[in-house]
Parts: C-alpha cells; sequence; structure tokens
C-alpha cells in the first residue's frame, strides 16, 4: 500500500504488531511476528536444528546456519543434506524448498517436515565442513 507507512524505530529481536481495522460494525484483526537482526555475522562455523512446528505429528524442523558466536549467517547458501533415524520418516522427494532431502540454504535456513508415525526418531543435518547438528523427536504424550 503506498500510503501506508511504520513510523517505528526497530531494535534487534523479536517484534510482534497486531493491526486492527474497523469500517462500520466490521472489524478485521492480522498479526504479524518477525525477528529484525542487526548484527554482523561471519561465515558460517556450526548449525542448529530446532522443531518450529507440529501439526498432529507432521513437525517442521530449521535448520539454521550460524558463526562462531551463534548470529545467524542471514547470507549462507550452503547445501544442507537432511537425514532421519527411527519411527518417522522425512517427507522428502516432493520437488518443493521444504520438501527435499537436500535442498540450498536461503537466507542461511531451510526446513523440512517429518511425520513421525506417532513414535521416537532423530532428525540430522549435514553441511560440508561443519559438524552434524541433531533433534531427538519424542511424540507428544
Amino acid at each position: 500500500a503506498a500510503g501506508l507507512r511504520w513510523n517505528i524505530k526497530l531494535q534487534g529481536g523479536k517484534h510482534d504488531i497486531k493491526v486492527i481495522a474497523k469500517k462500520g460494525k466490521v472489524q478485521v484483526t492480522d498479526s504479524l511476528s518477525f525477528l529484525y537482526q542487526t548484527q554482523s555475522w561471519s561465515k558460517p562455523a556450526q548449525l542448529q536444528l530446532q522443531k518450529v512446528a507440529d501439526d498432529k505429528g507432521i513437525v517442521s524442523i530449521e535448520a539454521r546456519l550460524l558463526d562462531e558466536k551463534g548470529v545467524p549467517c542471514l547470507d549462507a547458501a550452503d547445501w544442507m543434506q537432511f537425514g532421519l533415524t527411527g519411527d518417522g520418516e522425512l517427507l522428502d522427494n516432493l520437488g518443493t524448498s521444504t520438501g527435499a532431502r537436500k535442498v540450498q540454504a536461503y537466507n542461511g535456513r531451510a526446513i523440512i517436515k517429518v511425520n513421525t508415525n506417532g513414535g521416537k526418531s532423530v532428525a540430522t543435518v549435514n553441511v560440508d565442513g561443519l559438524p552434524t547438528a541433531f533433534l531427538e523427536l519424542n511424540p507428544v504424550l
């Protein structure tokens, strides 16, 4: 929207914005959460693997490339190789950026989904030259 402007000073960290619009008796709300990074980073030195969503046993995991100080490397585009051992299965070979076992990072990260099949698994991500990252996926009881 050409006339929409944000008159706020952003600082590094997580931000949550909520908008409420009213017209007559109709009210619409929307919200947005984002992480604003102000720190400089160096070359990737480590991998981080974390669960970012769980929808009835379909788990989304995100791999992030970090420098030696733990700062996300937002320009990293390394190739990442996901793996899984245990009861679950990677939802791969789908031809999408979140449905492939081997993908190139975008903004220093990549995502894949896992069907846990109600069991226990260990997800891995590997990038040449960096230590492999592991994430244990346990069923929700």
